[in-house]
């Protein structure tokens, strides 16, 4: 049982931080601003990150909120099914995955650095 919960955790670890660190670095650069007004359930860096409760306060959305704003989900069937969804970061046989939808990146006019290009669709 230790063993499972030890497992369970390292996972848990090792997703955040990399969530963390790809989120720190994608968003600041999409949205062409130092720190971000978000709507999320997500802990995020304060560095980066300015948590709202409330679509109208928000600049981008992280998650399952209905929003007309900049949507970026963490599940691959919800940013199928999500037509306002710029993007998405979900686990796929044990790796993690990244997409963007170029459609969406241009009708919010927001920016895509050549690092993430292979990421579009």
């Amino acid at each position: 049982m230790k063993k499972v919960f030890l497992v369970f955790f390292i996972t848990t670890f090792v997703f955040a931080t990399e969530q963390s660190e790809l989120f720190n670095n994608i968003f600041p650069e999409l949205l062409h601003k130092n720190r971000i007004r978000v709507l999320t359930k997500l802990k995020l860096d304060p560095k980066y990150f300015i948590i709202v409760n409330s679509c109208k306060k928000a600049e981008l959305v992280i998650g399952d909120f209905k929003c007309n704003k900049p949507t970026f989900v963490l599940d691959y069937y919800e940013f199928k099914d999500n037509k306002n969804a710029i993007g998405a970061f979900y686990w796929r046989k044990g790796r993690p995955q990244l997409r963007f939808r170029k459609s969406n990146i241009d009708k919010y006019h927001l920016y895509i650095s050549k690092d993430f290009e292979d990421y579009l669709e």
